[in-house]
C-alpha cells in the first residue's frame, strides 16, 4: 500500500494555493486541518476541513480530498465515501483526481465492495498509480477468506492477473479441493504461472489446514499422577481425533500439531516461538488463564486464532479480535438466562438469591443487570450463606412472593435447593424459577420433584442425546476406547468439528466471518455461534446459544431451541 504521508506530500506539490488577505480564515482552517491531521487527531481535521469543501471554496479539492482522507483514518469510510463522490462531481477535472480514485478504491474496499473497488483501480492502468493500485488490491484480496466471495471475483475479474494470483495462492494455501483443479490450471496456463508450485503433486497432495494443540497432557509425570490430573485432555483429545476422521470424509483435512504445555508461561512462550507456529491455521489452547496473555500476544502478531476449549472466563478473550472461548462465559451465560426470562415470564419482576461465593455473585450481577436493561424489576436481590443452614432456611421463608414473575436461584448447594423448592412448592408451585443445571445432580432432591414443578435449567454443557449423532459417536468411542465418552470427549469432537468447518469454509481468517455463519445447529450441541440476537453485526468472543432445559416426563429438554 502507498504510504500515506506520501500520498499527502504528492497531493500538497500539486501547486501552493495564494492565499489573499480576506481568506486568512479559510488559509487557517486548512493549515490547522493539514496539521491535525498529521497528528493522526482525525476528528478534529475533519471539523477544519468540512467548511472548506463546498464548490465555491477555492480550497474545495484539496480539503474534500484531505477531508475523505481523515474520516476513513478515522474509520468512518461512509462519509469518505460520500465525500469523494461530492469531489468527482464537483471537481471533475481537478488535477489530483487520480489520488481520489485511489482513495476511493481503499474506501469502498473498507465498505466490503470488492467488485466496485477493483472496477476504480483498473482506471488507473497506465497512471503513475499502477504500482501503488497493484499493492493495494493485493492487500485487501489477501484479507478476504470467503472463498465463495473471492471465487466470484475471480470469475468477474478473470483477465486481471493479481486477483487470478491471490486467488491460486489462496486454493494452495487450503482452499484447493479436487473440483478446483481446472480452474486453478486456466489460472496458470493464462498467467504463465509457476506450474511446480501451483500444479505439482507434491502441492495438491499436501493440501490441510495445520492446527496447533497446546493441551497440559502431563507426559514428564508419572502414568497415575498423570490419569489423575489431565483425564478431562485425554477424553478432549480422544474425541478430537475421531472428529479428525469425519472432517476428513467430508474432504476437510486437518494436520494436528501437539504440544505438552501446562500452566507454566515460560514453556508455552517456548512453544509458541516455534518457528512452524507461524505457519497454523488455527490454536487450540493453551487453557489457563496464566497463559492466556501470552497466547494473546502470539495471536495478534501472527494473526493467527487462538481458541480456548474449556474456560468459561471472558477475560481470557477479551479485547482481542483473534481470541475465542469455545464455551459460553459466564458473563453470556447470566445476561442470556435473564432475556430467557424476561421474555417468556409474566409480570417482568423477580426474585434474585445468590451464594455468597465469586463466581455465584459475578453470575447473579450479570443476570441482574441484564432483566433490569430489558426493562424487568429486580424486587429482592440477596446473597447467602448456605453453610449457615438456619438462616438460609430463614432467608427463604421470609420471601414474598406475591406479584413476582420468577425466582432466581444461583447456588448450586444442596441447602439452598432443598428451601427453595420447599418454599414455592409451598406458596406458589406454578412460580417459574431458573436455576443451574447442577440441581439435576443434588441427590435429596429427586427428578419428579423438579419434573412437577416450573424449573428452567441454565445449560451451557447440554447435549442432545436423542441425536442420532450422539448414539453413533458414543458407540464410535466404546469401540475405539473401550470407555463410554465424558463431557470433555464430546466437548473436544464438537470443537474441532465446528472449528474445521470454520477453516475449511471461510479459511485461516475465518473470525472475519463468524457474522456471517451466526449460531447453527452443532453436531450433539443445540447451537453454537459468535453472534448475538441482539447485535448480529459483531462478532463476540465467545459462544452466544446458552440453552435453558427443563424436565419434561423426565426428560430433559431445550426450550429456546436455535430453530
Amino acid at each position: 500500500m502507498r504510504s500515506f504521508w506520501n500520498k499527502v506530500a504528492g497531493l500538497l506539490l500539486l501547486g501552493a494555493l495564494a492565499v489573499p488577505a480576506q481568506a486568512q480564515d479559510n488559509a487557517t482552517h486548512y493549515s490547522n486541518g493539514k496539521i491535525l491531521l498529521k497528528q493522526e487527531r482525525y476528528e478534529l481535521a475533519m471539523a477544519e476541513l468540512l467548511p472548506l469543501t463546498s464548490r465555491e471554496s477555492p480550497y474545495a479539492p484539496e480539503a474534500s480530498y484531505l477531508y475523505a482522507l481523515a474520516a476513513l483514518k478515522n474509520n468512518k469510510p461512509d462519509q469518505a465515501y460520500e465525500m469523494l463522490l461530492q469531489l468527482q462531481n464537483q471537481q471533475p477535472k481537478w488535477a489530483g483526481m487520480a489520488d481520489a480514485d485511489y482513495l476511493l478504491a481503499n474506501t469502498l474496499f473498507e465498505q466490503g465492495d470488492y467488485a466496485r473497488a477493483l472496477s476504480k483501480l483498473q482506471e488507473l492502468k497506465g497512471s503513475t498509480l499502477e504500482s501503488d493500485a497493484e499493492g493495494l488490491k493485493r492487500y485487501y484480496l489477501n484479507k478476504l477468506n470467503d472463498k465463495a466471495a473471492f471465487t466470484r471475483l475471480q470469475q468477474q475479474f478473470s483477465s486481471d492477473k493479481t486477483v487470478a494470483q491471490v486467488y491460486a495462492d489462496k486454493l494452495l494455501n487450503g482452499w484447493y479441493r479436487p473440483q478446483d483443479r481446472q480452474t486453478l490450471e486456466n489460472i496458470v496456463s493464462r498467467f504463465n504461472l509457476d506450474r511446480n508450485r501451483h500444479l505439482s503433486k507434491e502441492a495438491l497432495n499436501s493440501q490441510g489446514f495445520n492446527v496447533a494443540l497446546l493441551l497440559p497432557f502431563q507426559l514428564q509425570q508419572a502414568p497415575s499422577v498423570t490419569a489423575r490430573k489431565s483425564q478431562f485432555v485425554t477424553d478432549m483429545y480422544a474425541g478430537m481425533r475421531l472428529a479428525l476422521d469425519s472432517l476428513q470424509q467430508q474432504g476437510i483435512h486437518l494436520n494436528l500439531f501437539t504440544y505438552d504445555t501446562g500452566a507454566d508461561t515460560m514453556s508455552v512462550k517456548r512453544v509458541l516461538e516455534l518457528p512452524e507456529m507461524k505457519q497454523m491455521s488455527l490454536v487450540v489452547g493453551p487453557i489457563y488463564k496464566s497463559t492466556a496473555k501470552v497466547a494473546a500476544r502470539f495471536a495478534t502478531q501472527n494473526q493467527v486464532n487462538v481458541i480456548n476449549p474449556l474456560s468459561q472466563d471472558l477475560e481470557m478473550a477479551y479485547g482481542n479480535e483473534h481470541v475465542f472461548l469455545f464455551e459460553s462465559s459466564v458473563a453470556t451465560q447470566a445476561r442470556q438466562a435473564a432475556a430467557y426470562a424476561y421474555q417468556q415470564f409474566s409480570p417482568k419482576t423477580a426474585i434474585i438469591v445468590y451464594e455468597n461465593a465469586k463466581d455465584d455473585t459475578t453470575f447473579a450481577s450479570h443476570y441482574r443487570k441484564q432483566f433490569i436493561k430489558l426493562g424487568g424489576k429486580v424486587k429482592v436481590y440477596k446473597k447467602i450463606s448456605s453453610g449457615q443452614t438456619t438462616a438460609t432456611a430463614t432467608l427463604f421463608n421470609s420471601l414474598d412472593l406475591k406479584d413476582v414473575g420468577h425466582l432466581a436461584v444461583f447456588s448450586d448447594k444442596m441447602t439452598a435447593a432443598v428451601n427453595a423448592i420447599s418454599l414455592i412448592q409451598g406458596k406458589a408451585a406454578t412460580m417459574p424459577l431458573i436455576t443451574y443445571e447442577k440441581w439435576l445432580d443434588i441427590n435429596q432432591i429427586s427428578l419428579r420433584q423438579l419434573d412437577n414443578l416450573e424449573i428452567y435449567f441454565i445449560s451451557p454443557k447440554y447435549i442432545d442425546r436423542q441425536r442420532p449423532a450422539t448414539a453413533w459417536f458414543r458407540k464410535k468411542y466404546l469401540s475405539s476406547y473401550n470407555l463410554p465418552p465424558s463431557v470433555y470427549a464430546y466437548a473436544g469432537f464438537e470443537m474441532l468439528y465446528y472449528f474445521g468447518t470454520m477453516l475449511q469454509q471461510y479459511g485461516a481468517q475465518f473470525n472475519q466471518q463468524l457474522n456471517s455463519a451466526g449460531i447453527q445447529s452443532g453436531v450433539f450441541y443445540p447451537g453454537i455461534g459468535y453472534t448475538s440476537a441482539s447485535d448480529r453485526q459483531h462478532v463476540q468472543p465467545d459462544n452466544q446459544y446458552v440453552p435453558i432445559t427443563k424436565l419434561e416426563n423426565l426428560q430433559l429438554i431445550v426450550v429456546n431451541p436455535v430453530f
